[in-house]
């Protein structure tokens, strides 16, 4: 008898789907650690990491660089300043807003893989070189700048180092900001920048030169005595001084002087800043105390970082408190000491006292937009509550007499408010300062290695005029 054996199907049947099954787990578990590590290492890690996005862009630049067609950049009145970019060819800038733009806008570029970046131009990368519509071409940025206004900024500096900022008074926006740096910079070629071998030389000077205010500072000192006045109930003789051309302060041995040891009697707060007199507000800090300086300044932001979208962050450092010497305020209080701040800071000081009390967030990108398709709109935003009202109408009447003394008289140029200052800084160099503002604009005049502020009043008198001009037109 013969026996037929055949094993059960069903046992068969059921090995089988558990293997396929484990099959598929372990296909899905192998797909999910590649899917997490390339996300992780490509889209996570860069949010993270400055230099896994700088790898991240690197390759997907040299992905697309030659086709790739470059975003266009406008300004406020929708003039173009750099553009007209071909498929693997970069934008471009005429004259003169190759040169007058240039520290403003940068570069990008990627060599031996690894990310170059500088300015607006490297910050905004991810909307006008990796944001591609239909044509291969980045997102349009537009600028708050002006393009009449910075190429005229720009001019004005010449060859000297230095700056030129002008800020709209009730929005924060940046009109005009105008840069020298020991070197011609095209932003076309950008070995003109790269190949300098010149030190500081690619400094955009109005955001990254942080040095002593001078006596520019007097006005944040104006304010906080003008504060004081009011929180303790002090009448105006409260501001009395009787100037002897030096002064000592309680236990120091460092005593202040005025520029060439003038003497000027009795005094006031407008007198003294009429005349810039350093004696007078070294007494003042310290009457009015570290703890009521140091507050006051940081309502303007002393001390505090600033931001700047696309552009940079304004550093600042002010070492005064309720616990500092005499002879610290004194220093502080005229604008010496170990104060330190940028020309667009300053500019953004005037604009706080020019829009009652109140500091906007400086911007200088408008909007971003792909066709008619919006990326990035700006909105308009308090960044402090810098001091009243109140005080800044008697700080206004004060600038107001200051800047006539400069050559701004209100028949020829309007209602102008101004200080200057003049910067002891290391290595024996001056730093000489104009801040002002008009009813529409702020404005700081900045140069480097000059003797005397006063040779920055014609620079003064052309801005302003230049700024009424464009008020006047919009």
């Amino acid at each position: 008898m013969t026996t037929d054996f055949r094993p059960p199907k069903k046992k068969n049947n059921a090995l089988s789907k558990q293997r396929i099954r484990i099959v598929e787990i372990c296909s899905i578990l192998l797909c999910l650690v590649f899917v997490t590590f390339f996300s992780g290492k490509y889209l996570v890690s860069p949010y993270f990491s400055a230099e896994k996005k700088g790898t991240k862009n690197s390759i997907t630049y040299n992905a697309i660089k030659d086709y790739v067609v470059e975003g266009d950049i406008i300004d406020r009145n929708e003039s173009l300043i750099m553009g007209n970019a071909s498929a693997g060819a970069s934008s471009y800038a005429d004259y003169p807003e190759n040169e007058s733009y240039a520290y403003l806008l940068g570069y990008y570029s990627v060599n031996s893989g690894k990310e170059n970046t500088y300015g607006l131009r490297g910050n905004l990368k991810d909307y006008s070189l990796f944001h591609l519509d239909a044509n291969n071409k980045g997102a349009t940025v537009q600028l708050t700048t002006d393009n009449d206004l910075q190429d005229y900024a720009y001019a004005l500096l010449g060859n000297q180092e230095g700056s030129i900022t002008v800020i709209d008074n009730k929005t924060g926006a940046i009109l005009a900001l105008a840069s020298h740096s020991t070197i011609t910079y095209d932003v076309n070629d950008i070995n003109s920048l790269l190949l300098s071998d010149v030190e500081g030389s690619n400094y955009r000077r109005g955001t990254f030169e942080n040095d002593p205010p001078g006596s520019t500072f007097k006005i944040v000192t104006a304010a906080a005595a003008l504060e004081k006045q009011e929180e303790e109930g002090f009448d105006d003789s409260y501001f009395d001084f009787t100037d002897t051309g030096s002064y000592l302060p309680a236990g120091s041995d460092w005593t202040i002087t005025n520029y060439e040891n003038v003497a000027y009697g009795d005094v006031d707060l407008e007198t003294a800043m009429n005349k810039s007199i350093n004696c007078y507000f070294a007494d003042l800090g310290i009457r009015i105390g570290g703890e009521a300086l140091a507050k006051t300044s940081a309502a303007f932001m002393v001390g505090k970082d600033i931001d700047i979208p696309f552009l940079t962050t304004l550093h600042s450092k002010i070492d005064v408190d309720a616990s500092s010497q005499n002879d610290e305020i004194a220093q502080t209080s005229f604008g010496q000491g170990h104060t330190q701040i940028t020309p667009v800071h300053l500019a953004l000081i005037a604009q706080a006292i020019a829009n009652d009390g109140v500091m906007m967030s400086p911007y200088i990108v408008s909007k971003i937009y792909d066709n008619s398709l919006p990326l990035y709109q700006h909105i308009n935003h308090k960044l402090s509550k810098a001091t009243d009202e109140t005080v800044c109408e008697k700080l206004k009447t004060i600038l107001h007499s200051t800047a006539e003394g400069y050559g701004l008289d209100e028949a020829n140029y309007g209602m102008v408010y101004a200080k200057t200052g003049t910067a002891e800084c290391a290595n024996d160099r001056i730093h000489t300062y104009l801040v002002g503002f008009t009813e529409s604009a702020s404005f700081c005049i900045s140069l480097n290695n000059s003797d005397h502020s006063y040779l920055l009043y014609p620079y003064a008198q052309q801005i302003v005029s230049k700024i009424n001009a464009i008020y006047a037109n919009n």
